[in-house]
């Protein structure tokens, strides 16, 4: 199994995570470099919805925005402590989007190959292990946010004292998810939308199983428990 490695794409990759400790500043910075995408939080977000990639993000934005009943504002996809952080100064719910170690970072490297996988263990880490103690978010693990997430948005009305309305997972409901995933600007006429997309696909299912063994070497071993015991503390905050 070959991955693909980038030295400078990396670096970047941990200094972003070391910079989202000191959320006033990396959220402007990086809010100006992205050309002002407006999924950061702010004083006006009414829920952030983020975690590691791959983690059901998009669906779990979508299918939460889809189940309400009026406008809401969503922090999400940004995959960094800083959104958490200043949803905690501003008194605002999370859920904390998160799946197992080896099958989040295996179908990131899927989606883009410059990624060097002890980075990715590394910010799997850094991310989960800064926000353990944060308490301003419920925890959303991979297999109940697809397929339980009216339970979460529950958990989260019932902790902050909200009323979000509670995603209902019906057929009606999950084809207005998969069309708006499937269509998101971003991804139309994209060369690698196979890869990119937010569903699985049996080419994708097949590399995923090569990877996992892959990241499972013993030069990877410490770093994957270490990963693993921070998924399995938080899953215990459920």
């Amino acid at each position: 199994m070959i991955v693909m490695k980038n030295k400078i794409f990396n670096y970047k990759y941990l200094a972003a995570h070391k910079a989202s400790s000191y959320p006033g500043v990396y959220t402007g910075i990086s809010r100006l470099i992205s050309g002002g995408r407006d999924c950061y939080t702010t004083a006006n977000t009414d829920i952030v919805i983020d975690g590691f990639p791959r983690c059901a993000n998009t669906y779990a934005t979508y299918a939460f925005d889809v189940a309400q009943t009026k406008k809401v504002n969503i922090a999400h996809h940004i995959h960094k402590q800083s959104q958490f952080l200043v949803g905690r100064k501003y008194n605002i719910p999370g859920i904390l989007l998160i799946r197992k170690p080896l099958n989040c970072i295996s179908s990131l490297l899927i989606r883009q190959p410059k990624y060097d996988p002890e980075v990715l263990f590394k910010g799997y880490h850094f991310l989960y292990n800064s926000l353990k103690d944060t308490g301003n978010f419920v925890v959303g693990d991979f297999e109940n946010v697809l397929n339980n997430y009216g339970s979460i948005i529950r958990k989260v009305n019932e902790k902050f004292g909200r009323s979000f309305d509670e995603y209902i997972k019906n057929d009606e409901n999950e084809a207005k998810v998969k069309q708006i995933v499937q269509t998101q600007d971003e991804l139309i006429g994209a060369q690698d939308y196979a890869q990119r997309v937010a569903y699985p696909t049996k080419e994708r299912e097949e590399k995923g199983k090569k990877l996992k063994e892959f990241l499972q070497q013993p030069k990877f071993y410490d770093l994957h428990q270490k990963c693993n015991d921070i998924y399995n503390y938080l899953i215990e905050l459920k």
